[in-house]
């Protein structure tokens, strides 16, 4: 019996160059959602809204099942693994998959207990547009984050 790797590489070979010479500088398609990230604030000095480590570190994302916030469905601390935190030099990054949609209603709070802060993300839209030389391209990625819309194509960055 051929192997599968024999069988197929012509063919395969073939669907690679034909794909390759009409899209040369595509790079590979992220097949995943799009992520809403949110950036704390390390300016604790010019503002003194920005967060220091320990403070940030305290934080946790609770996902909802509704838009209302009123159906907790789980729960993600700044030290479990896999995660959605992640720390950049002197940052913390929260970022999570944006959906969007009557189908998909998800909403999230961000809290800081060692500032007291909350943060309540809601009404997340995300619109793609037509397709571009490579993949679809997003048109909007936007949320409410404590009813102010924020467009997360810019990033967004929270103090306390």
């Amino acid at each position: 019996m051929p192997s599968l790797t024999r069988t197929w590489a012509p063919a395969l070979a073939v669907c690679l160059l034909a794909f390759s010479s009409c899209r040369k500088d595509c790079a590979p398609a992220d097949t995943g959602p799009p992520l809403f990230g949110i950036a704390f604030s390390t300016d604790t000095l010019g503002t003194g809204r920005g967060f220091h480590e320990a403070e940030a570190l305290s934080a946790y994302l609770v996902r909802y099942a509704d838009a209302n916030l009123s159906r907790p469905l789980d729960t993600v601390r700044t030290n479990q693994k896999p995660g959605n935190f992640f720390y950049v030099d002197r940052t913390l990054f929260c970022n999570f998959p944006a959906s969007a949609g009557a189908a998909d209603p998800h909403s999230y709070r961000l809290e800081v207990p060692a500032t007291k802060s909350r943060f309540d993300i809601q009404d997340v839209v995300l619109q793609y547009g037509g397709p571009t030389d490579c993949t679809r391209s997003i048109d909007r990625l936007d949320a409410l984050v404590n009813g102010q819309r924020v467009d997360a194509r810019r990033g967004y960055v929270v103090g306390k």
